[in-house]
């Protein structure tokens, strides 16, 4: 049986990072291109996928998304723990 990769939510320590504006713009502009290298280029989907009201448990719509944003975080600002 295969693993099931764990659901993140905002509350998991690695989304407690302290970041500057502008490594957050990096942030923000990394990970839409990301979105939008798979084909999911719309606004409304990209918002939708982020929602965090869907589902009621921290998760977003698309639980996927917290995980390839913890990515893009990683590339920007280094691994957690890491001073930048």
């Amino acid at each position: 049986m295969e693993k099931q990769p764990r659901m993140r939510k905002l509350s998991d320590p690695e989304f407690q990072r302290t970041l500057t504006l502008e490594q957050a713009y990096m942030l923000l502009i990394q990970f839409v291109e990301q979105y939008n290298a798979r084909g999911e280029s719309s606004t409304l989907d990209l918002l939708g996928d982020l929602s965090l009201t869907v589902w009621g448990d921290g998760g977003s719509g698309d639980p996927a998304q917290l995980s390839d944003f913890l990515s893009v975080a990683e590339r920007v600002l280094g691994p957690v723990g890491h001073d930048a």
